[in-house]
């Protein structure tokens, strides 16, 4: 909560959104520089509207990234959120292991939107994409799975797994086309 009484820190150290904080803490600067500016440095007929907006912009920023963080870190079920997203974990790997590739990508899809961080996700995540023959979400996972996985625990399979990736676009970009069927 003390983070929040600068806008946008909160956002940028802990909530891993950085750019939802830098636009907050850009707001709210922008508005205590007019404020400054129409109460000290300008001398016209305005200066005053020029102060009135400046504090009602750098208060609405501050309020909005103090609400905003408030939502984030208190209004949360945390406890839930990581139940469901054990359990989606769980039933994506089981479809994953069944063949049934369309239902494995709606399990872990549901379970990046709780956690986009989550390291264990993203690799079977993009497991799954390669498999469906989405190399391009399947490299773009495995790449966001080596920058999460702070303990290396994926480091080995996402190599075996991107070389595995490769190998299948190169044969598919050599495989010739399939005849377009005709009506």
């Amino acid at each position: 909560m003390a983070f929040g009484i600068v806008p946008g820190l909160a956002h940028v150290l802990l909530l891993d959104r950085t750019g939802v904080g830098a636009l907050l803490f850009v707001l709210f600067i922008g508005g205590v520089d007019a404020a400054v500016a129409g109460r000290y440095l300008i001398e016209a007929v305005w200066a005053p509207d020029l102060y009135t907006a400046g504090c009602a912009l750098a208060g609405a920023a501050w309020l909005a990234a103090y609400l905003d963080m408030a939502r984030l870190t208190l209004l949360r079920n945390y406890e839930k959120r990581a139940a469901l997203r054990k359990d989606l974990t769980r039933q994506g790997v089981r479809l994953y292991a069944a063949g049934r590739m369309n239902q494995a990508h709606k399990a872990f899809r549901s379970c990046l939107d709780l956690d986009h961080r989550d390291a264990d996700v993203l690799f079977w995540y993009g497991c799954v994409e390669a498999r469906r023959g989405k190399f391009g979400r399947a490299r773009r996972a495995f790449r966001r799975c080596r920058k999460h996985d702070h303990a290396g625990k994926w480091a080995f399979q996402v190599g075996e797994q991107e070389a595995r990736l490769a190998e299948a676009e190169a044969a598919a970009r050599a495989a010739p086309p399939e005849p377009a069927s005709g009506g």
